[in-house]
């Protein structure tokens, strides 16, 4: 497994967890996210934060139980930075697909770890 395979499972893992903690810590705020069309602007920590627990939140009444990453192509921006798509799959506990879609991420390496500084929908 790479480092952005181990990457987005951990963040996969840690947001079907509803750990808005963890999950926070792995992106940069300010933030920019695309949203269904929209463009989001989270300024601070706090607005991240709010951002990340509503999307947990939904996610769990919709009964999702497991993210997995069907693709992930990277493209590398040399050695501190890059983009990289995944394609989710969102699982209930039995299985059933809850939602399947696909986020480009903009990340960058900072103190020898991953942050999302941006991420937009493929709507």
């Amino acid at each position: 497994m790479n480092d952005f395979e181990s990457f987005f499972s951990r963040y996969a893992e840690r947001y079907m967890a509803s750990d808005v903690d963890a999950v926070a810590a792995m992106y940069e705020a300010p933030l920019l996210a695309v949203r269904e069309g929209r463009v989001i602007h989270l300024a601070d920590e706090t607005a991240l934060r709010e951002h990340l627990a509503g999307l947990m939140d939904a996610y769990s009444r919709a009964g999702a139980a497991r993210a997995d990453i069907a693709a992930l192509h990277v493209d590398q921006l040399g050695s501190h930075a890059a983009n990289a798509t995944v394609s989710w799959q969102v699982l209930g506990a039995d299985g059933e697909l809850v939602r399947d879609f696909r986020t480009t991420y903009f990340v960058f390496r900072t103190d020898g770890a991953w942050r999302i500084r941006t991420y937009t929908n493929h709507d």
